[in-house]
């Protein structure tokens, strides 16, 4: 098991938070939402259960991410690192946003983003379903931060990102949308219409959804009704 897995299933545990919530780039107070002392707590767990000695306070000093905690144990773990590049965004449409995305990308480099462009590449008819799985398997892998789909509508995309365990994909038309989808739901793969948003209200719309953190709440209730999302998700469509 690589260190970056052995180490989610370790926050999981500790916190009590499904192992599907967490990525290489959350930030444990902001998006996890845990105190210092819990993290006191991870630290202890981890020392135990990679059999480390004591880690050294001013390095942990640094640790903000799930990644930069994985990367500050793997050389003490003795084994070779596992490091995979993670980029901002992983996008893809149908035949029907291929121009669209073609010209987003390009405005995403411009904004030095790094992007991981999963097609199609020219205007062939394809099927969104196999685009949606591209980019939400990515993403939830952890592989890429965000994800970005773009069809016709949006709302076939939206609907099959949606099928893959750990998406939480949204059809907006609005920054307002994608703001509070971040925000309140942790939404991780944004979903556009080529034929009904223009360029600039979906670029207004990628701006506010990758600059916006997940906010648990004061009281932690947006990060219990996303666990809740969650745990419908692991039932399937069991009715217990």
């Amino acid at each position: 098991m690589s260190t970056l897995a052995r180490v989610i299933e370790v926050i999981s545990e500790v916190f009590e938070i499904p192992a599907k919530e967490i990525g290489p780039n959350d930030r444990f107070a902001e998006d996890l939402g845990v105190t210092s002392l819990d993290v006191v707590n991870l630290v202890w767990r981890v020392e135990e259960v990679f059999g480390l000695g004591e880690l050294p306070e001013d390095a942990l000093e640094s640790v903000r991410t799930v990644g930069e905690l994985v990367a500050l144990i793997e050389p003490l773990r003795g084994e070779p690192s596992e490091a995979v590049e993670i980029d901002d965004v992983a996008i893809a449409a149908d035949h029907a946003g291929v121009d669209f995305k073609a010209d987003l990308c390009a405005w995403l480099h411009s904004q030095q983003k790094s992007v991981r462009d999963l097609g199609p590449s020219d205007s062939a008819s394809v099927d969104y379903p196999d685009f949606a799985e591209r980019v939400g398997r990515v993403v939830a892998r952890g592989e890429a931060k965000l994800g970005i789909l773009i069809c016709g509508s949006g709302v076939g995309m939206s609907i099959a990102a949606n099928k893959i365990d750990g998406i939480r994909a949204v059809l907006v038309t609005n920054p307002v949308q994608a703001a509070l989808s971040r925000q309140h739901n942790n939404a991780n793969v944004l979903c556009l219409g080529a034929r009904l948003t223009g360029p600039d209200m979906a670029k207004a719309c990628i701006e506010a959804f990758l600059t916006t953190p997940f906010d648990p709440g004061d009281d932690g209730r947006h990060r219990r009704r996303v666990a809740r999302i969650t745990e419908l998700e692991a039932r399937g469509d069991t009715d217990s």
